[in-house]
């Protein structure tokens, strides 16, 4: 009304020079520039108002609405025409490029924040991102995401700035979790003081509680199943209510936030699933394993222990020694058999801590070789030790241990005759032990499966054996900070080699 005002009285003076067509143009060029500055009502209103002003100010009888000229009636209502239709679609095509700059908007946001979510590898990391990107790429003054805790009441689990309080008081609450559970975009309004909850789309309803500071939005993080957290946005970039295109674009970061949960949940349910079926392999390798390796001896012990119980039968003293020494045998041998197990559990585990001490290398080979000197009778066990070797730093037991599985494994996997020797040395900045052989060799095919869980060699399955012992040698070594290899060629023999460390790790360290 001002602006038809303002051009109708810059007009008046010179209206006998200007011109029927000429006032019509003044008018539709107002009405072009209220269709892109305030939309299409304010431009329909300024043509019907100019048409009154064109026809009481402008036309001939001046200051009344008589028209002298027909032809004047007709260029006035082509005018109002033009102008109403006109103003309609510029406002139209202005509202469309509004619309296009939003989306755009939008589109760069939603880019921005998964180009700076791609570094995020953690919830966390992520959910921090979220927040963060909401504060830079939106612009408001603070950002937080709640998330249920483990008593499910919600709590802050991310937020940004650091300035951002952690806390959430009982009016913060009772908003994010309506949000959550209508899951429905909720919020505290500043301006009016007042609480404001959604009633109906586009009709929010106000509460008698009052608050004070800016406007914060609730916006639930919901995945398609159920409603997994809430966000809350606080301060409108300039101030303000947020509005329903506000709603849409912080839409996208709760999105963004509900798939980061709905990942993290898929990617553990993966990873839950892949543990048990890890879990079920082993069981079944495991009973696969040892179920006859545990029969064996518990039949000998049975047989032994119920022959002993007999009193049908006398038994003289040298019968009663052979099943006492039976027993005593395969009691040692499931004892082995279930501390290697219990090895190999706590080896999976990660809780083995070796036990170190400084000890003779020597000794420990020589004692080693006096241990396989029954088992190896029918061998050429020989050993080789570089003089004058220093004191090393390592548990003697467990290195014993792969000493001795090593050198079992070459009684029991060479036919008689062989030779097997046990050497060690120095080189650089290790202790080498070798086991080496000059049997039958192993296959370039079973190498690389060699020292896995429970794994026998086609040639070895007469053999008996768990298939665990050379697993647990190398979890032994790599415990202590060295590595356990293997070489071997058919017809040649094989070598088994490992190294520790010649410093105790502090040394090394320093």
């Amino acid at each position: 009304m001002a602006a038809t005002g303002l051009v109708t009285a810059v007009m008046l003076p010179i209206r006998e020079s200007l011109g029927i067509l000429n006032v019509g143009l003044i008018f539709l060029l107002l009405s072009f520039v209220l269709a892109l500055g305030l939309g299409a009502g304010p431009a329909a209103l300024a043509a019907v108002l100019s048409f009154v002003a064109y026809d009481f100010f402008l036309i001939p009888p001046y200051n009344t609405f008589t028209v002298a000229n027909a032809d004047h009636v007709l260029a006035l209502f082509v005018y109002l025409g033009v102008a109403i239709t006109t103003g309609q679609l510029v406002a139209r095509v202005r509202e469309r490029t509004d619309a296009a700059v939003r989306e755009q908007h939008r589109a760069r946001m939603l880019y921005e924040l998964n180009a700076a979510l791609v570094g995020g590898v953690t919830l966390d990391a992520i959910l921090g991102t979220i927040v963060e990107q909401v504060v830079h790429v939106y612009g408001s003054a603070g950002c937080r995401i709640l998330l249920p805790n483990g008593d499910e009441v919600l709590a802050v689990r991310a937020g940004f700035p650091a300035s951002v309080d952690g806390k959430i008081d009982r009016r913060q609450l009772a908003m994010a979790a309506y949000a959550m559970e209508t899951r429905q975009a909720a919020g505290q309004g500043a301006v009016s003081r007042r609480v404001r909850l959604p009633h109906a789309p586009g009709a929010p309803v106000t509460s008698s509680v009052q608050r004070k500071g800016a406007d914060v939005l609730y916006l639930p993080i919901a995945t398609a199943a159920r409603a997994v957290g809430v966000l809350e946005v606080s301060g409108r970039p300039g101030g303000g209510r947020f509005s329903e295109e506000d709603t849409r674009l912080l839409t996208t970061f709760a999105d963004q936030a509900a798939l980061a949960l709905d990942r993290t949940r898929l990617t553990d349910e993966a990873a839950r699933a892949a543990a048990l079926e890890q879990s079920d392999e082993l069981k079944s390798a495991l009973l696969a394993a040892v179920s006859h390796d545990l029969r064996t001896p518990l039949a000998a012990i049975k047989a032994s222990a119920t022959s002993l119980l007999d009193q049908s039968v006398a038994w003289d003293e040298s019968a009663r020694s052979e099943f006492l020494e039976a027993i005593d045998e395969e009691t040692d041998r499931l004892t082995l058999m279930v501390g290697n197990l219990l090895d190999l559990s706590r080896i999976e585990g990660g809780a083995l801590r070796p036990d170190r001490e400084w000890y003779d290398v020597a000794e420990l080979v020589h004692d080693v070789a006096g241990r396989l000197t029954n088992q190896a009778s029918r061998h050429d066990l020989r050993i080789e030790i570089e003089p004058e070797l220093p004191l090393a730093y390592f548990d003697y037991i467990e290195i014993a241990q792969v000493l001795m599985n090593l050198g079992e494994n070459a009684v029991k996997y060479t036919p008689p005759g062989t030779r097997i020797t046990l050497a060690a040395a120095r080189m650089g900045g290790d202790f080498v032990f070798q086991v080496r052989d000059t049997g039958p060799g192993i296959g370039p095919r079973q190498l690389p499966q060699l020292f896995e869980k429970f794994y026998r060699g086609e040639r070895t399955t007469r053999v008996p054996g768990t298939g665990i012992g050379l697993a647990i040698s190398k979890g032994l070594v790599e415990a202590h900070g060295g590595a356990l290899t293997v070489e071997s060629h058919l017809g040649e023999g094989s070598t088994f080699r490992f190294t520790i460390p010649t410093k105790a790790p502090s040394e090394a360290d320093a």
